[in-house]
């Protein structure tokens, strides 16, 4: 049996590499599963903050020691400029096949690769077994 946990969000924008917030926190820094296993899926969801927000394409980079190879690239896409009745979109899963240990470190940064982005919020969760 496997547990989802949150490994990193933010609510910002930053069209350098940026790191992501760890866990539910509003800090920037590394996450650490609490328990030993293997990563088997991220999901990806991609939101707004307000209803003009603008959210493009947004990269998320996931680094692990552990991992071959260390570092794992996500891309998900945004819808655009928003407005009160526009969908959000479905979350973005991919599978992973990665070993996680519960004393190693897994760091996650964000770019937005387009546009301008305007209040945007990003969440990454992670399944373990």
């Amino acid at each position: 049996m496997g547990y989802w946990r949150q490994f990193f969000n933010t609510a910002g924008e930053s069209t350098t590499l940026a790191a992501l917030n760890s866990g539910t926190t509003a800090t920037a820094g590394a996450y650490r599963v609490p328990i030993s296993g293997t990563l088997r899926k991220i999901v990806i969801f991609i939101g707004s903050e307000a209803a003009t927000s603008l959210v493009e394409d947004v990269r998320v980079e996931l680094t692990c020691t552990k991992w071959t190879p260390n570092t794992q690239e996500f891309v998900a896409n945004g819808s655009g400029l928003r407005t009160a009745t526009t969908p959000q979109h479905f979350p973005f899963e991919f599978a992973m096949n990665q070993p996680v240990d519960l004393s190693v470190d897994i760091n996650g940064n964000y770019i937005h690769d387009s546009g301008s982005p305007v209040t945007s919020r990003i969440r990454v969760m992670g399944y373990v077994e």
